[in-house]
């Protein structure tokens, strides 16, 4: 190396100076930056040191930027004054040998490492902060006065490189060429290291300043190799144990690049010239070759999930002192520039980067910088690059997007207002992706129309300029679902607010409280008919699991789909649908039969089958084949609901057509629906003319929904198959079709088809063939991927697993969705998820739960006797009988009754006061007279009493308490604590839980 650059370690924003070397030119020179304007740097000379005695190494004083020190040819060192040329010190050796490496420490110690020479030491450390701070004049001395080392280490062994841990100045890790790298306390008078790494990767040390744990170390000359330790890992060694001769265990780097400079696109061989850690980011660390070749490597710790922690991952060896390191990985490799002789980026050799170092100050863009000089003596400042462009939402819906000019990140939040910012902010070509919510309807999975405003959908196509306008604009029911949540056409303008909505479903949906009640959840994914289905079909089936009503001759056929039905198949783990354990044989053709004819269900298969009772019960799952009266009743209310063509296909499905047409003549049936009715009846009575074709293309051009699609698919040709081949219309009804109409190899057919084409494509309607059964794992797992929600497959499959089944993707489902609720400050919704799983999980024929519970996480204990406030003896068992001197007696204690719920169960002294009313917490036994006289009261008063009124909140910042009630009635006006003085904001502690709970 040539020349080099030093950064100041205690450059400021207004002071900022650097240090450059020139070792050919033996001079020093001391600058200071006037401007830089992030492309010219500008700087002026401070002083500079002509004369300086040759030398292969130097080092910069961390304490008093006037003093460097250099490693001469000599083997010497010599302490210099930049300033002054005429004070220094010389620290003379025995044996002339060249001197490889030269460093200061924070505590005035300076080291030097020296070739090897037989019978003498090689690694020198003088204590010169004596020397330093006494004299006449202002720090050195002059002349060749003789300092000895207070240490001598490494005997006939040759040093290429030293280090001083910063935050500990008296140790020290140095590289033996060619054997290993040792860490030295210089404190110890043994001689002996405190470990010792065999590796050859030991020049070129560098110690990250912001985590000393972690140091790096290069290959020899010609073996562009890098590692990265750990000194953590390592066998820690004694000086007995070294004194002996013992053999050293062997550890490896934490990370090791073996080639970290390639050569295959340049010429020649290089070599690692220079490794820096950043001052300002933890785990960054630049390297620089021989040719030019200038990179960043960006490492990271590797993250342990809490889970995994509290099993005992995370230790890295089975010794205590190491179980604290982390692997460590890379994270981005920044390619500053490229070899000066690269086959595509070729430069002049006097162009190519000589040295560098990284500044202690980010750039304007808040990155660490590194100034960089170069063989021409041009001196540049490179600020780090941010990560790729990107577009990331947190949890708390907030989302960002980076710009493709200056890499600048600009936040959105969902509660911002960014109609017409798109376009001004972020030009077409630097958006990452644009954002096309087409077809996102008004009230879009949230309650209320506030939360997204009205999106309309696309005009329909000109029927008359584009003759096949009919196809492109009737999707199937798959593709519309699809459709409903597509962004990635570029047929709309963004609308960021619609995008951070998208975004937030889950969150919203959970802190509405959408979790196992089927008609809740039906109300919370309003703007989604297909969810909406989809938990209706699941709320009649838990109905059925719950009255057992699906249960015959010893086995549970709740939640099977179609599929299973037909083909008698219940899965792998079908025993676990045994309600007893007498009998081996699982007959479920016999159990089919059995329960529909407890269930008393009506043949309304019109086509002979060998299979009448598989039919029926089908049908049962798909919510059809009702009997007379009840689809009348169901007739009636579709009608009611605006639904007239929905409710006249559900007639006609069911082969009435009287009931269909007077569907579509009341109500609010508007004219197209009258034109349809009496094309139904026409294709009825056989009437089919030139007037009644022309009536059905008039009704085809007025009517658009897939009702009527179907009902004029069969009134046309008068063929089951065309209603099957409307794909438009929802599965449910079309399966239901194939089971009224279609013969059995017919259906079978069909049957297996739609349900690999659901399992293919995500199809959430696939549920009604598939049922919440293994099946149905991997449609979950592409409708998951597809539509980016693991909330409803995990919510609707807790229902039947583990109850009837288990799967370890369904158990990695819960765990991550555990998480994100922790993640985003949903504690109480997570608390009802494991609660309410646990109860899901418990089996008809057990008591007890195949989901264990988790473990208790608070318990509330009494600050006298220090034992938990738990009635429960069996929870928490009482200590010794205390004696009456205490003021305890078997008739309570001398504060009250135990069960008044206001004292102590163990001691009888008071619970604490509530902040805000200032009298005892506690809630009393409901059993007791004082928890009878409250229940009475407002029953009394015709009110509900809410239990948690009661319950003691606590504050997890300042721990103060309050009842429930009062905390909630204080944090709806308040955010600050309500103990005078406690400057805590509650009130934001838990400010991701819904609104009345805290």
């Amino acid at each position: 190396m040539e020349t080099a650059i030093r950064w100041s370690p205690s450059a400021t924003t207004l002071q900022q100076r650097f240090l450059v070397a020139d070792v050919n030119g033996r001079s020093f020179t001391h600058c200071r930056v006037e401007s830089y304007d992030g492309k010219d740097l500008r700087f002026k000379t401070i002083s500079t040191l002509h004369k300086v005695p040759a030398f292969r190494a130097f080092d910069w004083s961390p304490h008093d930027e006037s003093i460097v020190a250099v490693g001469q040819w000599s083997g010497e060192a010599t302490v210099l004054r930049i300033d002054d040329s005429t004070q220094s010190v010389s620290l003379p050796i025995k044996h002339q040998r060249l001197c490889n490496a030269v460093i200061f420490s924070k505590a005035g110690r300076l080291a030097t490492g020296l070739e090897r020479v037989r019978n003498d030491f090689c690694l020198n450390v003088w204590d010169i902060s004596q020397r330093l701070s006494t004299g006449a004049s202002p720090g050195l001395g002059s002349g060749r006065q003789y300092l000895e080392p207070i240490r001598k280490l490494a005997s006939s062994e040759a040093i290429t490189s030293i280090k001083f841990f910063p935050s500990q100045p008296d140790v020290l890790v140095c590289g033996v060429k060619g054997a290993c790298i040792r860490i030295y306390d210089i404190r110890e008078n043994t001689g002996a290291s405190a470990l010792q790494l065999q590796t050859s990767c030991v020049h070129n040390i560098a110690i990250d300043p912001l985590d000393e744990n972690y140091f790096a170390s290069a290959g020899p000359p010609k073996d562009p190799m890098i590692h990265v330790w750990d000194r953590r890992i390592g066998p820690q060694s004694s000086a007995a144990t070294l004194g002996l001769g013992s053999s050293q265990n062997q550890y490896g780097p934490m990370v090791e690049y073996r080639k970290a400079f390639d050569n295959s696109n340049s010429t020649a061989q290089p070599s690692i010239w220079s490794l820096r850690y950043c001052k300002g980011q933890s785990g960054c660390l630049g390297a620089l070759a021989s040719t030019g070749d200038y990179k960043i490597f960006e490492t990271k710790k590797e993250y342990i999930p809490e889970l995994a922690r509290s099993k005992g991952y995370d230790n890295m060896t089975s010794d205590g002192p190491f179980s604290a390191a982390h692997q460590i990985f890379t994270k981005r490799i920044h390619q500053v520039e490229h070899a000066f002789d690269h086959v595509r980026y070729r430069r002049a050799e006097n162009k190519r980067i000589v040295s560098f170092d990284f500044t202690n100050l980010a750039g304007s863009k808040g990155r660490p910088c590194a100034i960089t000089l170069r063989g021409d003596q041009t001196i540049d400042i490179y600020e780090l690059k941010g990560p790729p462009l990107a577009l990331s939402v947190s949890a708390l819906s907030s989302l960002a997007i980076s710009k493709n000019a200056d890499n600048v990140a600009v936040a959105f939040h969902d509660n911002e207002d960014l109609s017409g910012r798109v376009d001004t902010l972020f030009p077409q070509e630097h958006l990452i992706a644009a954002i096309s919510l087409r077809r996102i309807r008004a009230n879009l999975n949230m309650r209320g129309p506030a939360n997204v405003r009205q999106i309309k959908p696309p005009e329909p196509p000109n029927r008359e300029s584009d003759p096949g306008a009919d196809e492109k604009l009737h999707l199937s029911s798959r593709e519309a679902h699809e459709a409903l949540y597509d962004y990635q056409s570029a047929d709309r303008k963004p609308d960021m607010q619609d995008a951070l909505n998208l975004f937030s479903i889950p969150r919203r949906r959970a802190t509405q409280g959408y979790l196992f009640d089927c008609p809740k959840n039906v109300d919370i994914v309003t703007g989604d008919p297909w969810l909406q289905d989809l938990w209706t079909w699941i709320g009649r089936a838990k109905s059925n699991a719950e009255d057992e009503s699906m249960v015959a001759e010893g086995i549970d056929l709740s939640y099977i789909g179609v599929f299973g039905i037909w083909n008698n198949d219940l899965g792998a783990q079908k025993n676990a649908r045994r309600i007893s354990k007498l009998g081996t044989n699982i007959d479920v053709s016999s159990a089919v039969r059995a329960l529909c004819d407890r269930l008393r269900l009506p043949e309304s298969s019109p086509r002979e089958t060998a299979y009448p009772k598989h039919r029926q019960l089908s049908l049962y799952t798909c919510g059809l084949g009702l009997p007379r009266q009840q689809l009348e009743e169901t007739v009636k209310d579709l009608v009611r609901q605006g639904q007239n063509t929905k409710a006249a296909a559900l007639a006609v499905i069911h082969d009435q057509p009287k009931l269909a047409f007077l569907a579509l003549r009341n109500g609010s049936a508007s004219p197209a629906h009258r034109e349809l009715s009496l094309a139904l009846a026409g294709f009825v009575k056989g009437n089919t003319d030139d007037t009644w074709d022309e009536t059905v293309r008039d009704v085809a051009k007025e009517l658009d929904d897939p009702y009527a699609r179907a009902i004029l698919a069969l009134v046309s040709y008068g063929d089951w198959h065309d209603v099957l081949a409307e794909t438009s219309l929802p599965l449910r009804d079309r399966v239901g079709v194939a089971l009224m109409y279609l013969d059995d190899q017919e259906l079978t057919e069909y049957i297996a088809t739609v349900t690999a084409d659901s399992i293919e494509h995500g199809a959430i309607e696939g549920i009604v063939l598939t049922g919440l059964t293994e099946q149905s794992i991997p449609l979950w797992q592409t409708y998951a991927m597809k539509f980016s929600d693991m909330q409803t497959p995990l919510l609707a499959l807790s229902h039947s697993s583990p109850r009837y089944f288990t799967h370890p993707l369904i158990d990695h489902w819960r765990h991550s969705y555990r998480a994100f609720l922790n993640s985003t400050r949903l504690f109480l919704p997570r608390v009802q998820f494991d609660v309410q799983s646990t109860k899901l999980s418990i089996p008809p024929n057990r008591q007890k739960p195949l989901l264990p519970p988790h473990p208790r996480q608070v318990s509330l204990r009494c600050n006298n006797c220090d034992q938990a406030l738990d009635r429960n003896p069996e929870n928490n068992p009482s200590p010794a009988d205390p004696s009456p001197a205490a003021g305890i007696t078997n008739h309570g204690s001398i504060f009250g009754d135990p069960r008044s719920g206001t004292v102590c169960p163990r001691c009888g002294r008071h619970m604490p006061r509530c902040v805000i009313c200032m009298l005892w917490l506690g809630m009393p036994d409901p059993s007791s007279k004082g928890g009878a006289a409250l229940s009475a009261a407002a029953a009394a008063a015709g009110k509900k009493r809410d239990p948690l009124q009661d319950f003691v909140a606590v504050c997890r910042g300042c721990w103060h308490m309050s009842h429930g009630g009062h905390a909630e009635e204080w944090f709806r006006d308040h955010a600050v604590c309500a103990v005078p003085g406690c400057e805590c904001r509650c009130g934001e502690v838990d400010g991701g839980i819904g609104a009345g709970r805290w």
